[in-house]
């Protein structure tokens, strides 16, 4: 794994915070003894303010509850964040492209992709929604840039615009 693609990090129980640790796994616990193992829309992060706060959904709740169970054990824990893979297929479904569109893209360097076996692509989804989020900045830019230009454009004109903004690429 590409060392720029994974980070680690590793938590070890302070001998301080032992008994906050118990109360979190004892408040998680008798959740899941009166209402079930799956967090059914009701745990949340809170912050001081009074709205300041967002829900865990069930995979957070999961990993929150490992973590908590393991310090309780007085185990360290380690959390490894590694980017996804995806297809080319499947990039272009993010993306609202065909998979050939993407190939051509991978191929013309404007997206990175690598093969980690011995024939198919990978991409990095980061690197997809990254190449999103910048092709949506270019769009959205563009689209400030002709209305400031041609604000008083008639509507039939558009066309002749779309036109003129494609020769310009």
């Amino acid at each position: 794994m590409n060392a720029a693609r994974a980070r680690d990090v590793t938590v070890s129980p302070a001998p301080e915070q032992a008994a906050s640790i118990a109360t979190v796994l004892s408040f998680m616990e008798a959740h899941e003894a009166r209402r079930g193992v799956a967090p059914a829309a009701g745990f949340f992060l809170s912050g001081a303010g009074e709205h300041d706060r967002v829900e865990l959904n069930e995979q957070l709740y999961d990993v929150l509850k490992q973590a908590v169970e393991a310090l309780n054990r007085g185990q360290s824990v380690s959390l490894s964040a590694r980017d996804r893979e995806i297809t080319t297929q499947q990039a272009g479904e993010i993306l609202g492209i065909s998979r050939p569109t993407v190939v051509q893209l991978i191929e013309s360097g404007e997206i990175p992709a690598h093969v980690p076996g011995a024939v198919r692509r990978k991409l990095y989804l980061s690197d997809v929604l990254a190449y999103r989020d910048e092709i949506q900045g270019r769009r959205n830019a563009f689209i400030a840039e002709s209305s400031a230009r041609y604000g008083d454009v008639d509507l039939e004109d558009v066309d002749t615009l779309l036109t003129e903004a494609r020769k310009a690429r």
